[in-house]
């Protein structure tokens, strides 16, 4: 496949993986096959050596047909899936960046027993306000911001509809729910594990498959990624936002390349125990 020549690209091609792991095992186990077959024909002993190699070599032909039987394509690259939507997170950050908002997004939760989260970047560091405004720009009260929809928004509407999905309730729910849906239902990861570091929440993730997009991002600035953060950081605080019913923040992400590996570091909003009392009304 070439690349129109407008673009300056005249004569790149792009090239496709025509067989995926288990046709190539197939393959093998057929190959295989053939040369056990080939060596049992050829000596002609009659004796255990030739009935083990015929044995062998049947055996691999049924586990090489088996393969390529039940053997399906890649749908979808993971690296070129993980890089359609950057641009997205990238230019809206630069957007908010112009305006002069510089701080770290915070997850708000919706109603009890409900999924639904908002995100909320202030223009400095602080806590978001009690009572979120329904347009995107907040400029009353002591902390300014910005409201948005979370990327991860469309996948939470998804394991609510299709996967059964139910509001955590409390730390320990909402941990598992973490990490049965980054590891179990969707497959996002190999590993993801939960733990809790004083105030922190510490979110570690090994084998991140959408990784390549992660890198991209945090190659054009690491801000990007605690002011206005993208796939699987706002899944886990989404999760945790709606499960613990408090706001959460992002504030520090640290990734490893060599295990495809994220470790996000998250605060806990205080004071937000209760969403039926503003804190600031007291007295």
């Amino acid at each position: 496949m070439n690349i129109g020549s407008g673009y300056g690209l005249e004569g790149l091609t792009m090239k496709k993986r025509q067989y995926n792991d288990y046709q190539v095992s197939g393959i093998v186990l057929l190959s295989a096959a053939f040369l056990l077959l080939l060596v049992a024909t050829l000596l002609n002993r009659s004796d255990i050596t030739s009935a083990t190699l015929f044995l062998c070599g049947v055996a691999a032909f049924l586990g090489g047909v088996f393969l390529l039987t039940f053997a399906k394509p890649e749908p979808v690259d993971a690296h070129t899936a993980s890089l359609l939507p950057v641009m997205g997170s990238i230019n809206i950050s630069r957007m908010i960046a112009d305006m002069g908002v510089k701080g770290n997004a915070w997850f708000i939760p919706g109603e009890a027993e409900s999924s639904e989260v908002r995100e909320f970047i202030p223009v400095a560091d602080g806590l978001p306000p009690f009572h979120m405004p329904d347009f995107s720009f907040a400029i009353e009260g002591q902390n300014p911001g910005i409201q948005l929809i979370p990327d991860a928004a469309p996948v939470m509407d998804l394991l609510s509809k299709h996967h059964g999905f139910n509001t955590p309730s409390g730390e320990s729910e909402s941990f598992t729910a973490v990490k049965e849906i980054l590891e179990d239902i969707l497959e996002y990861a190999d590993c993801a594990d939960l733990s809790k570091d004083g105030d922190s929440i510490i979110v570690a993730v090994k084998g991140y498959r959408l990784y390549d997009g992660c890198r991209y991002v945090a190659g054009e600035s690491k801000k990007i990624c605690t002011m206005h953060p993208c796939g699987i950081c706002s899944l886990a605080a989404c999760i945790l936002a709606s499960g613990l019913s408090v706001p959460v923040k992002i504030d520090y992400i640290d990734m490893d390349d060599a295990t495809r590996s994220l470790r996000i570091i998250m605060t806990v909003g205080p004071g937000y125990q209760s969403r039926g009392e503003d804190p600031d009304s007291s007295g």
